[in-house]
């Protein structure tokens, strides 16, 4: 009889660790599943794009200007007058490709008549990178400037001032029908 409690305790012992028992491919297998859930987390990396080469435009903006006829001026302060002046249209000109033109315009009617017709053009820009090509004195105490400046084709895309897109498009045609009087 004492030796009842003795065996039931060896039996309850002995299914207790059964359960705690492995074997050599159950080992393996814990770990590779240890190592699966270990590899993604080390080989994560996020991949970024490849970075895309600027695709780069050259415009070109060519300026005129004429030396000043004030008497008190040296010659050479004309020629330097003249060659700014020349510098400055060019730079202007440049804007204008840039960021456009603005312009305000009036027209006056009497009679079905044009009697006063007037227009103004703006540019107000920053021009950065331009660099001169030349500067060419030409007949009359002229000078021709040339600039240039690259700019990258996504500055026309993002900053142009035209964004109507496609589906917002009219036919053109469609403007000068008449449907009915």
């Amino acid at each position: 009889m004492k030796k009842i409690p003795f065996i039931i305790a060896g039996i309850a012992s002995s299914i207790a660790l059964t359960g705690c028992i492995q074997t050599k491919s159950d080992t393996q297998a814990v770990q590779t599943h240890q190592t699966k859930m270990v590899e993604p987390q080390a080989q994560v990396m996020p991949i970024s794009p490849p970075a895309q080469k600027p695709e780069l435009l050259k415009i070109t903006g060519i300026g005129y200007g004429a030396e000043s006829t004030f008497a008190p001026y040296t010659p050479g302060q004309r020629r330097l007058m003249a060659i700014r002046s020349s510098k400055l249209d060019a730079y202007r000109a440049l804007a204008e490709q840039l960021y456009g033109i603005k312009i305000d315009s009036n027209t006056s009617v009497s009679t079905l008549t044009a009697k006063n017709d007037s227009f103004r053009a703006r540019v107000n820009a920053v021009v950065r990178g331009a660099r001169v090509v030349s500067v060419t004195p030409m007949a009359d105490q002229n000078y021709e400037t040339v600039l240039e400046v690259y700019v990258d084709k996504k500055f026309f895309e993002e900053a142009f001032v035209y964004t109507a897109s496609k589906t917002a498009a009219v036919d053109p045609e469609a403007a000068y029908k008449v449907s009915a009087y």
